[in-house]
């Protein structure tokens, strides 16, 4: 009992400096807590672009896809993984992710830059891109996106201090979350409107 008591006050004391506790809970003691409150402290996290590196080779399909590897879990047949490092373009990949899709889903594989030229008018203008709220840090012509798996494309502008123009353009994929969000009610004055 006196062991379940320090394992508590460890627990509760880890949550209250907004930490996780690890490895709390011993054979036969569970521990629950249902008033527990989400963590909104302010975290700041340093990307270590040597980590990123480090990256395995995935192939869909037999194709080389550099970039996006967001695919919907039920379209997928079998995944293979291949110990064996890949060097392409002077870029080394750790192990290979080989992903058969289902016969009945056909990838449309094309580049940011295909992309970029295809939905937007910006030409000679640096590009930022995102993929579902995160920044693609990849040449755009190397980085692949499946255009069925697309559910919305923003094409917006930034303007920096200095009068420069950067393109930016916003892709969502057609997750579950990213479907919701865009089928939700928004009320605007004093009507609800039904976001489409």
């Amino acid at each position: 009992m006196k062991k379940l008591i320090l394992i508590l006050i460890a627990f509760i004391a880890t949550n209250s400096f907004a930490q996780t506790a690890k490895d709390l809970s011993k054979p036969g003691v569970t521990l629950f807590m249902n008033n527990q409150k989400s963590d909104s402290s302010l975290r700041v996290i340093v990307v270590d672009q040597e980590k990123k590196i480090n990256q395995p080779l995935y192939l869909i399909n037999g194709t080389v896809v550099k970039g996006q590897r967001k695919i919907r879990p039920e379209t997928i047949e079998k995944i293979d993984i291949v110990k064996i490092d890949t060097i392409i373009d002077n870029q080394t990949y750790v192990g290979q992710i080989h992903i058969k899709t289902k016969d009945e889903f056909k990838p449309e594989f094309i580049s940011l830059a295909e992309l970029k030229s295809k939905y937007s008018s910006f030409k000679g203008m640096p590009v930022v891109f995102t993929l579902d709220g995160e920044t693609i840090n990849s040449d755009e012509g190397s980085y692949f996106v499946d255009e069925n798996n697309l559910l919305t494309i923003v094409i917006d502008k930034l303007q920096t201090n200095g009068n420069i123009e950067i393109g930016l353009i916003k892709l969502l994929t057609k997750s579950k979350k990213n479907i919701d969000d865009r089928n939700q009610i928004i009320l605007r004055g004093e009507k609800a409107v039904v976001q489409r």
